[in-house]
């Protein structure tokens, strides 16, 4: 409800209740992934975003990152909001990419785990109708290294 009040357990819209903005953590159903994801937005309508090295540029000014006690961890800072990301160097990365205009009506979104993450990168910019809602906490994370347990430190802990 964080975007829109919706015929509950339908995609009926009765009415828009905000807009998402830049540092949300959106949850949306990619038409192009054939998946539900949660990404962090990153790109608002009008936006131009490249990426050099890791580090995003938004609008031609480069965003302010902060090192952290680990070592693949940085702080990123989108405005008002600060977060961690992971910068992990692979062979599959996508650190770079040239100037990229969001279209009106669209978003671009980037995961936390930047080098982990299949979103704008790969999947193009994400229309806002396929936007449903705003992640803040994380109810449940389960372990895929350890027998797909829960993992007691991401119960209930917020993501912002």
């Amino acid at each position: 409800m964080a975007y829109r009040l919706k015929v509950p357990f339908t995609d009926i819209e009765i009415m828009q209740t905000g807009q998402p903005k830049r540092g949300d953590i959106v949850v949306f159903n990619s038409e192009k992934a054939g998946n539900r994801l949660v990404k962090r937005l990153i790109g608002e309508p009008g936006d131009s975003i490249a990426m050099f090295d890791k580090k995003l540029m938004i609008n031609g000014k480069p965003i302010l990152y902060e090192d952290n006690k680990h070592a693949r961890r940085k702080t990123e800072y989108l405005e008002n909001v600060a977060h961690l990301v992971q910068l992990i160097s692979g062979a599959e990365a996508r650190d770079n990419f040239a100037e990229v205009a969001v279209p009106q009506g669209h978003y671009l979104v980037l995961g936390d785990n930047r080098n982990n993450s299949v979103d704008s990168r790969y999947y193009g910019c994400v229309p806002a109708i396929e936007i449903q809602g705003k992640a803040n906490k994380v109810l449940v994370s389960l372990d895929p290294e350890n027998y797909s347990l829960p993992r007691k430190e991401r119960f209930n802990k917020p993501l912002i």
